[in-house]
């Protein structure tokens, strides 16, 4: 029997987003379990539901209990659940299925691979859902549910998730903290962010064609050490950057010279 039914453990932006495309799959929520009443009842006049801020005071009536909290305190409210044959999951990118094991027979990872902020609600209908359960009748209904949320639906093992979650946090937290620094230099100097806009989607848009590595360009990889001379002298007062940009620089001069050296000494056998 398919998913119909959920309780969401957590009341934050991932909970939040979830919970809109979820009922509007005609998927009922039932409850929202908060620590704080506010966050709680919040969620819950947007998802017309129940809410709590006890967690034994959880309806067990649902089908499925949603787990949408820190990292750091999964263990702490999967050790509360006693929820027999519900099925119980959690959302996190790093955090393995065995975590879950004590809360009921049936467990398992509903992960969406995105990036969750409260000023922008994010299209999930092309967001990878990395899925993961405990037994095969777990495994079929949470990838029939993602199945009403996305087109992309995963089935992914706690290790692997765990490297997507390295590699995302590179490609996504990392990245974006160099737009703040962009962002910053520019302001210090009376100019709009929005100058970068088409390059950083053409940055992002010839992903799609090409691999990463052939998509870098830049001083660095050019050895250029005029150009990042100049460049580290106009940030000689600010440390942070200067740092950033020296690690930076020699990490992607240093990788693209053992790439090149490579690819000659395999011309050569």
């Amino acid at each position: 029997m398919a998913i119909s039914t959920v309780v969401f453990i957590g009341a934050g932006r991932v909970a939040t987003r979830l919970g809109l495309s979820l009922i509007k799959e005609s998927i009922s929520v039932l409850q929202v379990y908060s620590r704080t009443i506010e966050s709680a009842s919040a969620l819950a006049s947007l998802l017309k539901c129940n809410f709590t801020n006890d967690i034994t005071s959880l309806t067990k009536k649902a089908d499925l209990y949603i787990i949408s909290i820190s990292d750091n305190f999964i263990a702490e409210i999967a050790g509360q659940l006693h929820l027999q044959n519900k099925i119980v999951v959690h959302t996190s990118g790093s955090v393995p299925i065995e975590i879950l094991k004590n809360t009921s027979n049936h467990f398992g990872v509903f992960y969406p691979l995105n990036t969750f902020i409260k000023e922008k609600i994010i299209n999930l209908s092309t967001t990878p859902f990395c899925i993961e359960a405990s037994d095969d009748q777990t495994e079929e209904k949470l990838i029939g549910l993602a199945s009403r949320i996305t087109s992309d639906v995963r089935q992914i093992n706690s290790k692997e998730r765990a490297v997507i979650h390295l590699a995302a946090v590179f490609a996504c937290n990392f990245t974006n903290f160099m737009m703040v620094n962009a962002d910053e230099i520019l302001k210090a100097n009376g100019i709009s962010f929005d100058i970068l806009m088409p390059l950083i989607g053409e940055t992002i848009e010839k992903l799609y064609d090409i691999s990463p590595k052939m998509a870098q360009t830049g001083p660095a990889i050019r050895n250029d050490t005029k150009v990042m001379q100049k460049h580290l002298e106009m940030l000689k007062n600010d440390p942070n950057k200067s740092m950033i940009y020296q690690l930076l620089s020699s990490q992607i001069s240093n990788f693209f010279e053992t790439d090149k050296n490579k690819a000659d000494d395999s011309k050569e056998l």
